[in-house]
């Protein structure tokens, strides 16, 4: 019997690095698909690794982990980096899995004879197939201090907020989410259609909506929140429209993969999956740990595994609850799960057309999605008290008030009847009176002034478009990039 040896195992490397075989003459033309819009802020940060530092690429699979480091390739070699400067390999190619990730590593400087202060670009992907991987990485780059190391992880996420820093501080996290609203519009071509060119007004922090384009945009909101969390389901669809095939077959079995929950000592997948779609049913619902302990039938500690393992790999995303005067609860008895992905309700059970009740909580989960790449989703809480409840706020990182405030009213229930925002307009004003107060809507659109409290009604539709360029709740690009 032969055995595998280091030169089969490069054989292997350069096949998946052909532009090793590049040479001075060879006419670079890489494939160039779309990229996320958290791509300039990506490789803002490789380009500020090093020194005995790790980036640690996080989010779910299917996110385009892989496709972004191929993209990042793509655009060192066009920059001019040396190809044989930058080494990509995935730890998902069964061939390595004898090999540490030092071993690898080393074969590819040998081949090139790279020396210790070589400025290298070293991609892992899918990093946590290795043992002890945030140590091995670590040791690379103590060997290396000029070389840019990255790796993507699918679970086991040492942060899971972008920015969040571990291991002393040496390696950070830079999370990709499932796709925001703004970009599931730009790769459907839609966003143009709707808001025209992005000009002058979108640079003062303005927007124009088309006239009569609501009801437009409307319609591509319901198509996001039901199929549009994953770049593969829009470009594999017919004309633009997602994929219904893709959510329903493709993502309930990509996304929740045994394999990542076995490397998280998870050994009950059944266990794990039926809590999983526990929590998918109540997205956006209040929860306790009693209630879900008694419904599942799983022990409290256990549960907690259960609920860790599926926030590091990016499948739900928990949010903590404030009181009536939006101070923090010592112990977190309550709080709110939510999918990251809306569509990952669909791929679970089934679309949910605009008319059911139930699609203003999956609309709320997509807004809350917005947030998911950006160090702003630790500022984001609820309230709840005895008989009154606050749907989703931010308090400020600085003052610990409340900044921005919301209320969902995806059924216009304020227009169309007597009803109004008490619950929220009492805790703005008995909190931070100067808060900014959002009803989000179906389809209106005004101000308003209640008891003194200023607030604006706004299309839940057109807020989860705009959420991502509103210079106020530090966004992604300020506080990443």
């Amino acid at each position: 019997m032969h055995t595998i040896t280091d030169n089969d195992l490069f054989h292997r490397l350069a096949f998946d690095n052909p532009w090793w075989e590049f040479k001075e003459t060879t006419r670079v033309a890489f494939k160039n698909p779309p990229k996320r819009v958290f791509f300039p802020a990506f490789f803002s940060r490789v380009m500020g690794t090093g020194l005995r530092n790790v980036l640690v690429l996080a989010g779910p699979l299917r996110a385009g982990k892989t496709v972004m480091l191929r993209q990042m390739v793509a655009q060192l070699v066009e920059r001019g980096v040396k190809p044989t400067n930058v080494l990509y390999c995935s730890l998902t190619t069964p061939s390595y899995t004898a090999a540490d990730l030092s071993t690898l590593f080393e074969m590819f400087c040998r081949r090139y004879r790279h020396g210790a202060d070589a400025e290298l670009y070293v991609f892992f992907d899918e990093v946590q197939y290795a043992r002890d991987w945030e140590k091995q990485l670590l040791a690379l780059a103590k060997m290396r201090p000029n070389a840019k190391i990255v790796g993507a992880v699918s679970s086991s996420a040492p942060s899971i907020t972008s920015g969040g820093k571990t291991m002393d501080g040496k390696i950070e996290t830079f999370v990709l989410p499932p796709l925001t609203f703004l970009e599931f519009l730009r790769f459907r071509g839609s966003e143009e259609k709707l808001f025209g060119v992005p000009g002058e007004d979108i640079k003062k922090g303005g927007m124009t909506l088309q006239q009569g384009a609501l009801p437009a945009l409307n319609q591509e909101f319901q198509r996001y929140v039901n199929f549009g969390g994953f770049l593969e389901g829009i470009l594999s669809g017919k004309d633009g429209v997602p994929a219904p095939a893709f959510v329903r077959d493709g993502v309930a079995d990509r996304v929740l993969h045994k394999d990542l929950a076995s490397l998280a000592g998870v050994n009950d997948s059944q266990e794990l999956n039926r809590l999983f779609s526990l929590l998918a049913f109540n997205t956006a619902r209040e929860l306790s740990m009693d209630e879900l302990a008694k419904a599942t039938n799983i022990a409290k500690n256990t549960l907690r595994k259960y609920l860790d393992y599926l926030e590091q790999a990016f499948l739900i995303r928990r949010i903590n609850r404030v009181d009536r005067d939006g101070q923090r609860f010592q112990r977190q008895v309550f709080f709110k799960a939510y999918l990251t992905s809306p569509c990952l309700y669909a791929a679970l059970f089934a679309p949910v057309p605009p008319s059911d009740q139930f699609f203003q909580r999956l609309a709320e989960t997509a807004l809350v999605s917005q947030w998911l790449g950006s160090r702003s989703i630790d500022d984001l809480y609820y309230a709840s008290w005895r008989n009154g409840t606050v749907d989703l706020l931010s308090l400020h990182p600085e003052t610990g008030k409340p900044d921005h405030v919301y209320d969902l009213d995806w059924q216009n229930a304020y227009v169309r009847t007597d009803k109004r925002p008490d619950q929220m307009v009492n805790f703005v004003k008995e909190n931070n009176p100067t808060a900014t107060a959002y009803v989000l809507t179906g389809s209106s659109a005004r101000t308003a002034t209640m008891k003194g409290v200023n607030m604006t009604l706004a299309p839940i539709a057109l807020y989860t478009y705009w959420i991502e360029r509103d210079p106020t709740l530090r966004a992604f690009h300020k506080s990443v990039a």
